[in-house]
């Protein structure tokens, strides 16, 4: 074993015969390395066949000279036919076949073993490393065939020892510095930019990247407290762009979208926008024509975001389904004070969501004009939900050709409702004795502060029957302050309570189109009719001479009475 050559390895410098070295596990472990049909089932170290070039070498030598036997054999036999010939013109070929491939077999093997102590072919036999002398060339050969005695296998490779290192795994392979899970989780993907809260920035690049048009007074409207977009026509890609603006934006307050005509996907990103953002108060979509999918689409953030105060959906065209949405919606929000939906179809069909509405949310401010509301199934409805209602201040029902359906179970909401302050009735169907059942709950209702009525055909008897009801004397607890009539004409029979209300209420105002036969015949001026009847007279004459100033004669008479032929002559 003192034999073997020094093996250098990164290590601490120690050589290598420090330690003894069992042939058999170097042996073995080689032929665990190769699965090769020619390579040996697993070695014993008691008998080792082992593989050299040499074997290799004998085996076409032997070749050699049989093919060479076997042309002496045909040159000595001319009477075999030409088969034979052929014959031997295939095994000559089948021969160089066959010694081609056993050379390229031997040194692929060569190849693997390189590989295995991990060195590359030389074209010279000298090392790059260690410089050999020719006085060093016999201690070299000396350990070459030592240690081709002891690894046959290893015979043939040209290598020298301080070729032959051991690696230390552990500095070569050094453990890369750990960045953290952040940037690791980036390390393929460029870092997303960092933009301020204002949006500003993040919407400009976002245009740039989708190639739209821009908006520039987006500019500015994103650093104030409102963002004012109506009449602009917003498509969905645009409208995507000012939603992901505004997602951290804290300035904005309300959005005014009013009559842009947005589509259901623009209303999907409207909603993923109220979700996140925790600054939007007020919401404007009067006149956008959204439709019933995209109130669906608008279902989660009405539900949820609980900063929303102020919702406008006028002339959306939602219909009694999209209604149902935002009912259902509502009944889980708490917050919402204000919902405007005028002018979105809804009859008689949309009552089940309106007792909802009424009954589960906690709304001030209602607005239900400019639809067909004048059913006495809705009109059921709503008073019903409106007991249970606490909350509602504000009730808007005008343009909804209420008439004589509704006017039981309005008398019913004015003398039980404890809580609407504001009831605006305008613009209906009323008449003369819808009045006077009006006029009844008036007079019980001690929480109305503020009624419309007017663009009724309620005539004057209707006007003074409502009047009536709010004297001191029929309503003592009333709390009105203000009754429209506008439009309407009234008798001048009206004229003394007009008087009371203004002597014992004062803060009461009472709109009419006026008072019919309210007027004072008022005389001519005779003094005026005398005055200039004399200054005509006295301007008669054509002689200029003859012609007076009656105003100025008068002025320079005395105070001194005169007798007639007196003044004919000084005249």
């Amino acid at each position: 074993m003192n034999d073997l050559p020094k093996l250098q390895y990164n290590g601490p410098e120690e050589p290598l015969d420090k330690y003894p070295v069992d042939e058999s596990c170097v042996i073995n472990d080689l032929a665990r390395t190769f699965d090769d049909d020619d390579v040996a089932e697993p070695l014993q170290h008691e008998e080792i066949k082992v593989w050299t070039y040499d074997d290799d070498t004998k085996i076409v030598k032997e070749e050699k000279k049989e093919e060479e036997k076997e042309e002496e054999d045909i040159k000595t036999e001319p009477e075999i036919i030409d088969k034979t010939d052929i014959f031997t013109d295939f095994m000559t070929e089948f021969g160089a076949k066959r010694t081609k491939e056993l050379a390229i077999k031997a040194e692929e093997k060569k190849k693997q073993l390189r590989q295995l102590i991990r060195v590359e072919q030389k074209k010279d036999d000298v090392s790059e490393e260690t410089l050999i002398t020719p006085e060093d060339e016999d201690i070299v050969s000396e350990r070459v065939s030592t240690e081709s005695s002891i690894h046959p296998c290893l015979r043939k490779i040209d290598i020298s020892d301080s070729q032959l290192k051991l690696v230390n795994p552990y500095t070569v392979y050094q453990v890369p510095n750990d960045p953290g899970l952040l940037p690791a989780f980036w390390l393929l993907r460029e870092r997303p930019p960092i933009y301020s809260t204002d949006g500003v920035q993040k919407f400009y690049d976002i245009i740039k990247r989708a190639g739209l048009r821009s908006i520039g007074s987006l500019k500015d409207m994103l650093l104030t407290d409102q963002l004012n977009l109506s009449y602009y026509g917003l498509k969905s890609p645009i409208m995507k762009a000012i939603c992901e603006a505004l997602v951290d934006n804290t300035l904005v307050r309300k959005l005014d979208f009013k009559d842009s005509k947005l589509s259901a996907n623009a209303c999907r990103y409207l909603n993923d926008l109220l979700l996140k953002n925790n600054t939007i108060i007020d919401l404007l979509l009067s006149g956008c024509r959204i439709g019933t999918n995209a109130a669906k689409n608008l279902y989660d953030a009405i539900s949820e975001n609980t900063i929303l105060k102020v919702l406008d959906l006028s002339r959306c065209d939602i219909g009694n389904e999209g209604f149902g949405y935002i009912a259902f919606a509502l009944s889980n929000n708490q917050d919402l004070e204000s919902l405007d939906l005028s002018d979105n179809h809804l009859d008689e069909m949309c009552s089940k969501s309106l007792y909802n509405l009424l009954s589960q949310s906690k709304l001030t401010h209602l607005n239900l004009s400019w639809n067909s509301l004048h059913d006495a199934k809705v009109w059921k409805a709503l008073v019903d939900g409106l007991r249970k209602n606490e909350t509602l201040r504000s009730l808007n029902l005008s343009w909804n050709a209420l008439g004589e359906e509704c006017v039981p179970h309005l008398y019913n909401l004015l003398s039980r409702s404890r809580n609407i302050e504001k009831l605006n009735l305008s613009w209906n169907k009323f008449n003369g004795e819808h009045a006077e059942i009006i006029a009844e709950g008036i007079s019980k209702n001690n929480t109305l502060q503020e009624l419309q009525l007017g663009n009724n055909p309620l005539k004057a008897q209707g006007v003074s029957a409502l009047i009536h009801a709010i004297t001191p004397n029929i309503s003592r607890n009333s709390a009105l302050c203000f009754l429209d009539l506008e439009n309407i004409w009234a008798n001048k029979d009206i004229l003394e309570d007009l008087e009371t209300i203004k002597n014992v209420r004062p803060w009461v105002t009472i709109k009419l189109g006026g008072i019919l036969s309210n007027y004072q015949l008022v005389g001519p001026n005779v003094r005026r009719i005398l005055l200039k009847r004399a200054n005509y007279e006295a301007m008669l004459p054509k002689q200029k001479k003859q012609q007076r100033n009656f105003g100025q004669f008068v002025m320079s008479l005395t105070d001194k009475l005169i007798n007639r032929g007196m003044f004919a002559r000084i005249y």
